[in-house]
C-alpha cells in the first residue's frame, strides 16, 4: 500500500508539471514539445502502478510502446482522416503532428522511468 501512495504522488507530480509546460512554456519548443513528451512517460507509467505492480521493463516497454504508436498514428494524420482535427481532447491526447524527435523523448522518458522506480522508489 506504501508503494502505491509513491506512485500516486509521483503521477500527482508529473500531471503538475505537464499542465505547467502546457501553461507556462506553451511558446518554448524544446520545453513543451522535448521535456514534457518525456514527462508524459512518466506519467503513464506511474498512473498504471498505482493499479498494478507490474514488472519495470514490461511496464516501460509498455508505456514507450503507447507513446511510439500515438505517434504513428499522427504521422498516419489519423485525427484527420475521421474529421477529428478540431477536437480539443483528440488533439491533446494524440497530437497533431508526427515528429521524429519525440521519439527520442520518448525514449529518454522511458529509460529515466525505469532507473526512477527499479533504483529510486524500489531501492527505498
Amino acid at each position: 500500500m506504501k508503494r502505491r501512495l509513491v506512485y500516486f504522488s509521483l503521477s500527482i507530480i508529473c500531471f503538475i508539471a505537464c499542465i505547467l509546460i502546457v501553461k507556462l512554456f506553451n511558446d518554448n519548443k524544446f520545453i513543451r514539445g522535448f521535456s514534457g513528451d518525456i514527462i508524459i512517460i512518466l506519467l503513464i507509467y506511474f498512473l498504471i502502478k498505482i493499479f498494478h505492480d507490474f514488472h519495470a521493463l514490461k511496464l516501460t516497454i509498455f508505456a514507450l510502446a503507447v507513446a511510439f504508436t500515438t505517434e504513428f498514428l499522427q504521422y498516419l494524420k489519423l485525427t484527420t482522416f475521421f474529421g477529428l482535427e478540431h477536437n480539443t481532447i483528440v488533439q491533446l491526447i494524440l497530437g497533431s503532428v508526427f515528429d521524429p524527435y519525440d521519439l527520442i523523448a520518448y525514449t529518454i522518458g522511458a529509460i529515466s522511468v525505469y532507473i526512477i522506480d527499479t533504483r529510486l522508489v524500489r531501492g527505498a
